[in-house]
């Protein structure tokens, strides 16, 4: 419903589309995933995943929306992929951790003891399920900015305010810089507006990160891109057939 955007828009109960996306990022020969989407178990029986209930949202994921066989479709194996760059750990960004066990986790340091032990409004209905990322290998807690690669193309930096260790991540790529958002902005036009969503941890420190994000529009010119654009058809360049260089 339009209420996880904006709880006070006045069409608030009217029913919306909320896609999610995870990003592949080719550089340095290496492939590197930013988030992982939901798990495969969702395509085939949701509610046993979610332990029973997932309140009022309704998932729809398909056969060949996993992020394995999203990644094939261009060629990629879960082997080929050796770091993981994870906004956050809620079950729509980290429910396919579980594809890549091989792979380098990185995540912001404050997140992980709140997706173990999540408070209460973030817990029921489950926004975190702890099977999904407990069994992880390796991880990397980050702390602050951190060069994913070391030669300052991706960069991870904390974006707080939907949970306590929210990241996002600045991509260098040739054409221009691209900040990946996560759930640090559901919507610009809401972002810019100043209207808070519904699932959230701390509006002062939403905000604080919404003022960082278009800090980094006007500094260097960088676009802005969200991971549950309504409008993905018409602004989102989608692989197989297109990419970003």
């Amino acid at each position: 419903m339009r209420s996880l955007f904006d709880p006070n828009d006045p069409n608030c109960g009217a029913p919306l589309e909320v896609p999610y996306f995870f990003f592949l990022i080719q550089h340095a020969g290496e492939n590197v995933l930013f988030d992982t989407g939901a798990h495969p178990a969702t395509i085939t029986d949701a509610a046993a995943h979610f332990g029973g209930s997932t309140g009022e949202w309704t998932l729809e994921m398909r056969p060949g929306d996993d992020a394995v066989s999203k990644l094939a479709t261009v060629g990629v194996a879960p082997g080929d992929v050796r770091h993981i760059v994870q906004s956050h750990l809620h079950y729509d960004h980290a429910g396919g951790l579980c594809l890549f066990p091989d792979a380098t986790v990185h995540l912001n340091r404050a997140e992980l003891p709140f997706a173990l032990w999540p408070p209460v409004y973030q817990r029921d209905p489950p926004a975190y399920l702890r099977h999904e990322y407990e069994d992880v290998r390796t991880w990397n807690l980050i702390e602050g900015e951190h060069d994913i690669l070391g030669d300052g193309r991706l960069i991870a930096f904390p974006t707080p305010g939907h949970t306590a260790g929210h990241q996002s991540l600045l991509v260098h790529l040739d054409s221009g810089p691209v900040v990946l958002t996560a759930d640090a902005a559901y919507d610009l036009d809401t972002m810019r507006r100043r209207r808070l969503p519904s699932v959230l941890w701390s509006p002062d420190a939403m905000v604080a990160s919404w003022e960082r994000l278009e800090g980094l529009e006007r500094s260097i010119g960088a676009t802005l891109m969200v991971t549950h654009d309504p409008d993905y058809r018409t602004r989102r360049r989608l692989a197989p057939d297109a990419w970003y260089e």
